[in-house]
């Protein structure tokens, strides 16, 4: 396994940071009379509510891929490589849900995966490359704005077997080519960009309220 967790005897902070208002939801969404409002909180519980978000939205995604039996064709590598990023996003998912506690989001029942063909091979790796390379870029933005340093320490574990994944996907769209790593340095996205690329994935009942999350300028 690229990860290994130990404990998490961290002391959560909640530092506010006023930012406009700003909800993600399903576009697609028409049936609003059980919509559900998710708050992510503010300060470093905010960053990690939103982590812990993605987490959720990566583990639910290769769950599935696991569980249709992969894709036609899929070969003994491409199974083993996709069981490990299952596990991978799962232990991640549960180490924010423990962290956080009380303070913690609801664990979303599902997400939406309509417009992903779980029986298509480009379809799938395209989605995992998508997935991958937007938590690379969330964890790289909102990095600079976490205030304890055990905290930023363990996001710093936890992007570094993100962007493994990102190379092992690639490297399986395009074998034994640059393409696993096209460039010195990733990028980095600010949280609201970030949800806003997840929203189509988003259930159509939930809402997410971002409007706690520091404003993060990223270069």
């Amino acid at each position: 396994m690229f990860l290994k967790l130990g404990g998490a005897g961290i002391a959560a902070l909640a530092l506010g940071s006023a930012n406009q208002a700003t909800a993600f939801s399903n576009p697609a969404a028409t049936n609003r009379q059980q919509q559900t409002t998710i708050n992510l909180g503010s300060g470093d519980i905010g960053i990690m509510n939103f982590a812990y978000l993605l987490e959720q939205l990566e583990a639910d995604f290769y769950t599935r891929v696991v569980a249709n039996n992969f894709y036609a064709g899929a070969t003994a590598e491409e199974r083993q490589i996709l069981t490990d990023l299952r596990d991978h996003e799962i232990i991640h998912r549960e180490f924010f849900k423990h962290i956080l506690g009380a303070n913690g989001i609801p664990q979303l029942p599902a997400f939406d995966f309509s417009l992903v063909d779980f029986n298509s091979r480009d379809s799938v790796l395209t989605t995992s490359q998508n997935l991958e390379d937007t938590g690379v870029s969330a964890y790289n933005g909102a990095g600079q704005a976490i205030v304890s340093p055990e905290i930023l320490a363990l996001a710093g574990k936890i992007v570094s077997v993100e962007g493994r994944h990102a190379a092992a996907i690639r490297d399986l769209r395009i074998p034994r080519n640059g393409f696993f790593a096209p460039h010195p340095d990733d990028f980095a996205l600010d949280p609201l960009t970030v949800l806003a690329i997840a929203s189509p994935f988003i259930p159509r009942t939930v809402t997410v309220n971002a409007s706690g999350l520091p404003r993060i300028i990223v270069v």
